[in-house]
């Protein structure tokens, strides 16, 4: 089994979807299934952010004339597609999708279907400028020719990359993603640790994260333990922690 990371980065203008993400660098897009056959594919996605940014990525995601799937837009590309929005709160979208195989369309799961046929595993993620397919691959397959199909046809606004892990890495629990987190505290936990707040000793102060993300400290001190907590909480349940009694107290007699 290997597994295989294709990465393809995007210009304003090269897609519809992937311009929205862009213009809201807060948002993720993150699978939660994807199921790929000949004859389309299937899959659920969760996507948290700002209340108007999911207004904005829900009207383009859900357009049955957009291919979601695909890596640009091209004139020819004929899709024949279904959405529904499952859940919705204010922080958060959970949208159904199918579409067919359709024609002329350049897709990185229908590429992969058709040259490695079954067995395959996929996972996706949507943030910024950059759409993530993850890919596991039973045996050793040539995924060079793979690679060399979705190159080519490929516009100037979109640059593709691949890599493979040795090993495979962690796919991880969407139970522990910090894609719950509302983006604000999101958002300060990543820049603290991206300045080094959490390093030991510090890189940065609390004044420096407030100053770099433009926020009082008072704010960004509770929107920080807030997410500190949640986090927390997350790791202690996950590995059952919480079930674990307490040793009692001893006093010196």
């Amino acid at each position: 089994m290997r597994e295989y990371i294709f990465a393809a980065e995007y210009k304003r203008g090269a897609d519809a979807v992937m311009d929205v993400f862009i213009d809201h660098p807060e948002l993720i897009g993150t699978a939660l299934n994807i199921t790929i056959s000949s004859a389309g594919v299937w899959r659920v996605d969760r996507v948290v952010g700002p209340a108007d940014a999911l207004d904005a990525v829900e009207a383009v995601y859900t357009d049955a004339s957009v291919c979601n799937e695909c890596l640009g837009e091209h004139p020819d590309c004929t899709i024949t597609a279904e959405y529904d929005v499952v859940s919705d709160d204010q922080n958060s979208r959970i949208i159904y999708a199918y579409s067919d195989g359709g024609s002329y369309c350049h897709s990185i799961p229908f590429f992969a279907a058709r040259t490695f046929s079954d067995g395959l595993v996929f996972d996706a993620q949507r943030r910024g400028n950059v759409y993530e397919w993850r890919i596991l691959v039973p045996g050793d397959p040539p995924v060079g020719d793979l690679f060399d199909q979705l190159q080519d046809g490929l516009t100037e606004d979109i640059s593709l990359s691949l890599r493979q892990v040795g090993t495979l890495s962690a796919w991880g629990d969407p139970t522990a993603s910090l894609t719950k987190l509302p983006p604000e505290q999101r958002r300060a936990l990543e820049t603290a640790t991206q300045l080094g707040y959490y390093a030991t000793p510090r890189d940065a102060s609390l004044g420096d994260i407030a100053d770099e993300l433009g926020l009082p400290k008072s704010t960004l001190r509770y929107r920080l333990r807030r997410a500190e907590s949640w986090l927390t909480e997350t790791v202690v349940a996950d590995h059952g922690m919480l079930d674990v009694p307490l040793e009692p107290r001893t006093t010196d007699s």
